[in-house]
């Protein structure tokens, strides 16, 4: 799964069922749980922000790519009421690191989820570690399980996030990012040893106080595919594997996040990861 900084900030039921591997429900089960995975993608965007530049590049290897690599312990408290604390990093020699070796940023995320009936409320605190200083953020997260309400074995998986960027870093003001997204999946060969989840991803958001250096209002759209398989081939002793690949095709207008090299661009990841 893709866990860039668009990665945890997403709505509740997102913020712990995408950033944890898991689901609230499931978590109650197994009381704790940890996720770990890399990520190797074309560009790292941070929030429609193209960070290293990657532009018309589209290979998770390209000269502007980057990998990702993050750690999550999940903790259930009740079967509504979950928290987890989360390590994401950054990892790549674009430029010199200001941490030491390839480690460009490190994220430090703790939040808790709760759920009531279909919805999921989600508070997060993001301390990001990078270019020699610190950018802090709180989050607010609301997902609403729509599963079987417009067909049989469907859903939508609406999501709002709204992200508050209170201590910023150089030139960085207080600003936030309101974003609404949906994230419909299907499972193909559910009895096989290896069933197939196809994902389409999709969101739209807005900007307040001009939160990439351009003018508040739209900010971004994307749009994706996904596809994702587990790994049954690794014994159970050492966790739940998966793989995945996706491509998101990304829409960043030049009044709203100036300093991309280009408004429309297409971002490609590879992924393994497991949960214990």
């Amino acid at each position: 799964m893709i866990l860039s900084r668009i990665g945890f900030k997403r709505a509740a039921a997102a913020a712990l069922a995408i950033a944890c591997g898991t689901s609230v429900t499931q978590a109650a089960d197994d009381a704790y749980t940890f996720s770990a995975g890399v990520d190797a993608t074309s560009h790292f965007i941070s929030f429609g922000a193209d960070v290293w530049g990657g532009g018309d590049e589209y290979s998770p290897f390209s000269a502007k790519s980057t990998a990702f690599g993050y750690g999550t312990l999940t903790a259930a408290f009740s079967d509504q009421l979950s928290g987890f604390v989360n390590i994401w990093s950054d990892l790549n020699d674009n430029v010199d690191s200001a941490i030491g070796g390839p480690i460009q940023e490190v994220d430090f995320n703790v939040g808790l989820a709760y759920t009531v009936d279909k919805f999921t409320i989600g508070v997060a605190h993001n301390y990001w570690l990078y270019a020699g200083d610190n950018e802090n953020a709180v989050e607010l997260s609301i997902g609403f399980n729509d599963a079987d309400m417009i067909s049989e074995g469907f859903a939508l998986n609406p999501s709002l996030l709204i992200h508050w960027r209170y201590d910023g870093q150089g030139a960085q003001d207080e600003s936030g990012v309101v974003q609404l997204g949906v994230k419909p999946a299907w499972t193909f060969a559910k009895e096989s040893e290896y069933p197939i989840t196809l994902a389409v991803p999709a969101a739209v958001a807005l900007f307040t106080d001009s939160y990439q250096g351009g003018d508040s209002g739209f900010a971004y759209a994307n749009i994706g595919l996904s596809a994702s398989v587990p790994l049954k081939f690794i014994p159970e002793k050492f966790g739940a594997w998966s793989a995945s690949a996706s491509a998101t095709f990304w829409y960043t207008p030049d009044d709203a996040i100036p300093g991309n090299p280009e408004e429309s661009f297409v971002v490609t990841a590879l992924s393994v990861g497991f949960s214990y």
